[in-house]
């Protein structure tokens, strides 16, 4: 006699599997095969990009920087020893303190006032479509037309600023590195705020209007909103900013090579302008690829604590 709990026992699943019609079977794995070969098809021309623009660069940056690599002339391997002479570089650790003081200066300024600009156009009244183009339009110039502005404007004899009546501002501001840094950090600010205002605008209206009008319900005053409901909400955004931010601080260049030259008496080169002399103005590429290499870690390690500590900061809510 047949038991009764083993007659009505479901069957394994791989028994059940196998008991489809073999056409059926046939058919999903084909199915499952060029769905394969889609993802794969539509994805080969991303990874041949990444490889070509990034991985094979960047090999060959490593193996550059194991070699005395003149600019002109053959190579020859070297080993560690760029490395080593990288260490005992007073002036590339020089740029390196600099880039990093200036990256403290500019990065809690591109918070702020994309922070800030966020707030001004973050409600729907009329004409904050225009006041969006005009805070966004200085991130479309580039970093070098910004720069040579700039120091048209600032030159010592500008009409432009006599006109205007800031003629106070007309003062050989190259000679003095304090005054120096701060044109760069104006010009910078103006430039890149427009990018930092887009990423918390978008975070913020994300936030439903029900927290907000539940918090205003509650007795809470604008000031306490913004600092308690929406600057939480929003803090991805903040790590997403600070890490553009200090990635690029780091990356800084074109705006010190065109206004400062890294002067006076290289009290503003960057590390980036340190690996562009190196490499040529004196003709070593071996030992500018080392010092790129050297900026790459340190940019991924500082990155890489940012998300750390982000992580952190979410897995404690």
């Amino acid at each position: 006699m047949v038991n009764a709990e083993t007659a009505v026992r479901p069957a394994p699943h791989g028994a059940a599997l196998s008991a489809r019609p073999p056409g059926v079977a046939r058919r999903s794995n084909a199915l499952q095969r060029r769905s394969a070969r889609t993802g794969w098809l539509l994805s080969t021309p991303a990874l041949l990009m990444v490889l070509v623009f990034f991985v094979i660069p960047l090999l060959l940056m490593v193996w550059m920087s194991l070699n005395e690599w003149p600019l002109v002339g053959t190579e020859h391997f070297v080993g560690m020893q760029n490395y080593g002479e990288m260490l005992g570089d007073a002036t590339f650790w020089s740029s390196l303190g600099f880039t990093a003081l200036y990256t403290v200066i500019v990065t809690p300024l591109h918070v702020a006032i994309g922070y800030g600009l966020a707030l001004v156009v973050r409600r729907k009244v009329r004409g904050v479509g225009a006041l969006r183009t005009a805070y966004f339009l200085p991130v479309v110039v580039g970093f070098a037309t910004a720069a040579y502005v700039f120091l048209v404007l600032l030159q010592p004899d500008s009409q432009i600023l006599r006109l205007l009546g800031l003629s106070g501002l007309m003062t050989n501001w190259q000679t003095n590195p304090t005054l120096a840094v701060t044109v760069v950090v104006v010009l910078v600010s103006w430039k890149t705020a427009g990018t930092a205002m887009i990423l918390y605008l978008a975070g913020m209206q994300a936030i439903p209007e029900e927290v907000l009008e539940a918090a205003q319900m509650d007795g809470a005053t604008w000031w306490q909103r913004e600092i308690q409901v929406v600057a939480p909400l929003v803090a991805r955004t903040t790590a997403l900013v600070l890490i553009l931010g200090v990635a690029g601080s780091f990356l800084a260049f074109e705006q010190f090579f065109i206004l400062t030259h890294g002067g006076p008496s290289n009290a503003t080169l960057t590390t980036v302008m340190w690996i562009y002399t190196s490499s040529f103005i004196h003709y070593r590429l071996g030992y500018g690829a080392t010092l790129s290499v050297a900026l790459l870690v340190i940019v991924m390690l500082l990155s890489l604590v940012q998300l750390v500590l982000l992580r952190e900061r979410e897995d404690q809510r």
